[in-house]
């Protein structure tokens, strides 16, 4: 999934044009494949979806992006609770934002997070502070199985020109996802 599919699917959540699905408590697990200096590392985790986000949600929240930028949304962000992703033995994050919406036969779960960082981070690391959210998307084949994309530190903001959400992650990019399949 290229960056470009990232920001689209951004824009569909932050503008409230994804079709939402009424399915709630959808629990997965994944396999992230992450750069390490020294080789790759997979890391198992899980997400749990307790909350669809409804449209008017989106559009709150796209309206706050717009009008009073990055800073008042992960505020507002930090208020919800739509659910959990989390490593295997960790506390994890908390999902702010997920929405699902059907691209032909596959379904596709983009979830939005204001992510956690520690007080090392909070006070000596500005450059990642200004990174402060999370996005997981995920396309799902009929059984529920599939891959996709994580960015674990992102920061998003409105291109008043452009009339556009653009999605800025840090450091690589975003991370392969493999082996999502729904936990029973």
């Amino acid at each position: 999934m290229s960056k470009k599919m990232l920001v689209l699917a951004v824009v569909l959540c932050l503008t409230g044009l994804a079709p939402r699905a009424n399915a709630q408590n959808d629990a997965y697990t994944a396999i992230a494949q992450t750069a390490q200096t020294n080789g790759s590392q997979q890391v198992q985790f899980n997400f749990t979806i307790t909350k669809w986000s409804t449209q008017d949600d989106i559009k709150q929240l796209g309206a706050i992006l717009k009008e009073k930028g990055q800073d008042a949304l992960l505020e507002e962000l930090q208020k919800l609770d739509a659910g959990r992703i989390n490593k295997m033995g960790d506390t994890g994050n908390q999902i702010a934002v997920a929405e699902k919406w059907q691209d032909g036969d596959k379904t596709v779960i983009t979830m939005i997070s204001a992510r956690r960082m520690s007080l090392f981070e909070t006070n000596s690391r500005p450059v990642s502070k200004k990174y402060p959210l999370a996005f997981l998307q995920v396309t799902l084949n009929g059984d529920g199985e599939g891959a996709g994309k994580l960015v674990s530190q992102a920061s998003v903001k409105y291109d008043k020109k452009a009339d556009s959400f653009r999605l800025e992650p840090y450091g690589q990019g975003a991370t392969p996802v493999s082996s999502v399949k729904p936990l029973k």
